[in-house]
């Protein structure tokens, strides 16, 4: 893990740039222009917060009672999930969603552009990544702070085989009541139910969560939106190099989760940017494949 004075001395950008100590001693970079601010930890590489200037409400949602320690995903914000999104795609015993949201990245790069922040993040294959999956990777996470969040996420294959991926970016955003939320953009769109044994059906209109809601949406458009009556604002997602949107509320089931308090499942919805299932992505050798996704916040009516 990198020392937060060399972080500051070679990636801080005057008050803009900032590397501090989080809970747990964990570090954080604080982004904060005259477009935006935005928090993101070293570990999982996982943005915290992200806020428009002028915006009353943070875009995501990040839990009180968040775990913060090695091992463990922090609650909120946008986790990686990858290389595998779900559970062990081998049954190996494996934890779900892969291992890059539990492993500190490495900070290469700090930008400031016309009021925007870039900061680069990078993980490699080591001899601890490989007890979980054998493969020779590089995986670069790129996330510009301006106007709007934007995340480009490559993943290169330095090994001599091909290797497969799935992958998602477990983005909790704020809402001000789950049940005057809806998600637009998906009508017609077929999908797979977990909570139905993956039972594939069509979506009819938008999306109303009143229950314990997990679908992967199958061969998804490149844009949707989240409206937000309560808080009057609509979240625009729109992405490449994906083709799946995972929707996901866990609804009573948060009443199990040590690490939020159970009434919080009314406070987001996970709208996932995603290559998952059917859609994973076989990369080979010397190749890479990139992903990328934009959020922005609009007023709603």
């Amino acid at each position: 893990m990198q020392d937060l004075n060399y972080l500051n001395r070679i990636f801080g950008r005057e008050d803009k740039i900032q590397f501090v100590e989080g809970p747990a001693g964990m570090p954080l970079i604080e982004l904060a222009t005259a477009r935006a601010s935005a928090r993101v930890a070293l570990y999982g590489g996982q943005i915290l917060s992200f806020k428009p200037v002028g915006a009353e409400h943070d875009l995501f949602y990040l839990s009180q009672k968040a775990i913060y320690q090695q091992g463990k995903a922090i609650r909120g914000g946008a986790p990686l999930c990858w290389p595998w999104f779900g559970d062990d795609p081998g049954n190996l015993g494996r934890q779900p969603h892969g291992f890059a949201r539990n492993l500190f990245w490495e900070v290469l790069d700090s930008q400031i552009h016309d009021d925007n922040a870039e900061i680069t993040l990078g993980l490699e294959s080591t001899a601890t990544s490989k007890q979980w999956w054998p493969s020779e990777f590089r995986l670069r996470k790129k996330i510009h702070v301006g106007e709007k969040l934007s995340i480009s996420l490559t993943t290169e294959n330095k090994g001599e085989i091909p290797f497969s991926i799935s992958k998602a970016l477990h983005s909790y955003f704020r809402v001000g009541d789950i049940t005057q939320t809806r998600v637009s953009g998906l009508d017609g769109i077929d999908y797979l139910d977990k909570t139905l044994g993956f039972a594939q059906h069509r979506q009819a209109g938008d999306i109303h969560a009143d229950k314990e809601t997990d679908r992967v949406y199958l061969d998804a458009p490149k844009r949707v939106e989240i409206i937000d009556a309560m808080f009057k604002r609509r979240i625009e997602i729109e992405h490449n190099g994906a083709d799946n949107f995972v929707v996901w509320n866990p609804w009573d089931k948060a009443a199990t989760f040590k690490d939020m308090p159970a009434e919080d499942y009314a406070q987001f919805i996970c709208v996932e940017t995603a290559n998952a299932i059917a859609n994973s992505v076989i990369i080979a050798p010397g190749a890479a494949h990139n992903m990328q996704v934009s959020y922005s916040i609009n007023a709603e009516g």
